[in-house]
């Protein structure tokens, strides 16, 4: 782009979604100088539609940049490129950068072309007619990433439930089950909250994961800060104001985990490791088999089982992809001395030979 929408306010498409994808490229190739950022906080405030547009488009290509490899995102912004002439060159960068692809494992697509303003949801977890309130859910073997109203992004992993309770006075989620990666997006004057079990981690602008194992109070939560900084402190009854007391905060690169009733524990992180599950995979470091059948187990309905407490001991490392138990079994069957059989509904069972 050789001329910035700055230079040129009198062509500037009138369509906020428009203006607000010119605006996100100038701020993505460091273009913005300060007269132009007070320009585009000028812009921002005079309408409600416009910071709407400015999340639309923010939460579209994050959105787009994290699926980027996916092959619906690859057919989309080739179809987009193609369009036609009459179509403004702003118009075709945003749809472009606006296909957004939700659920990876099969399901939920939403597509978003924000120069006709118009977005559909085709899932069984599509979510509520008030954003603010609206409960997601992912299956076994599901990974699904949604744009939350303020624009951050929450990416679930499997068999996982979020519910968003937004308010007046806080961005506020709750992990009911399983995993979540958030990526927060900076919101003047509201923190961004997650309740998981009976922990409340607090967030302005950073990227983080949250595993919670178990149920209610006793459930054991582990947080991997990947980006910017966090307060994690003991959670009070869910809606309730928050309690000042037991705070921690957390550093990027760091690993917080509490089993249950036991205290804090903050660990340097291995965050590659930790948030490797939103590509399909999962790590194991040195690590007995049974807990890597227990977490492959996670992503299929067809568990592992492994019929021997000998074999169950061993140690395992090495990166494996989830959702296909039983190319896991045979990659076992490769590395230990195993026979692979099955069970009447196909699970395969991990077996030594003797």
């Amino acid at each position: 782009m050789k001329q910035s929408m700055r230079n040129n306010p009198t062509k500037a498409p009138a369509n906020p979604h428009d203006v607000a994808a010119q605006w996100m490229v100038e701020a993505e190739y460091g273009r913005l100088s300060k007269a132009d950022e007070e320009r585009l906080d000028a812009w921002l405030d005079a309408d409600p539609a416009h910071a709407r547009a400015w999340d639309d488009v923010h939460a579209a290509t994050e959105l787009a940049r994290l699926n980027a490899a996916d092959e619906r995102i690859k057919a989309h912004r080739r179809a987009a490129l193609a369009l036609k002439p009459h179509r403004s060159g702003w118009s075709r960068l945003l749809l472009a950068a606006s296909i957004a692809v939700i659920v990876l494992g099969g399901g939920l697509i939403a597509l978003r072309d924000a120069g006709v303003g118009k977005e559909a949801d085709v899932a069984s977890n599509a979510p509520l007619k008030d954003p603010d309130t609206a409960v997601y859910r992912t299956a076994v073997g599901e990974r699904s990433t949604v744009a939350l109203p303020d624009g951050s992004f929450v990416t679930l992993d499997t068999n996982s439930v979020l519910k968003v309770a937004y308010n007046g006075k806080e961005r506020g989620v709750q992990l009911l089950q399983g995993q979540a990666l958030f990526d927060v997006a900076k919101h003047k004057g509201l923190d961004f909250r997650v309740y998981a079990g009976d922990r409340t981690i607090t967030a302005v602008g950073t990227k983080f994961n949250v595993r919670l194992t178990g149920e209610g109070g006793a459930a054991a939560v582990k947080v991997a800060l990947l980006e910017g900084v966090v307060t994690v402190r003991v959670k009070p009854p869910f809606g309730a104001p928050v309690s000042d007391k037991g705070e921690v905060t957390m550093a990027a690169g760091e690993l917080l985990e509490v089993e249950r009733a036991e205290p804090v524990r903050i660990v340097t992180a291995d965050l590659e490791r930790e948030s490797s599950w939103r590509l399909g995979v999962v790590t194991f470091v040195d690590e007995p088999l049974s807990q890597a059948v227990a977490e492959m187990n996670r992503y299929t309905p067809r568990p592992i089982v492994i019929d021997d407490r000998e074999l169950a001991a061993r140690r395992i490392s090495g990166t494996y992809r989830t959702g296909d138990p039983e190319r896991f079994a045979e990659m076992i069957a490769e590395i230990f001395p195993v026979e692979v059989e099955h069970s009447a509904d196909g699970a395969p069972i991990l077996k030594s030979r003797h």
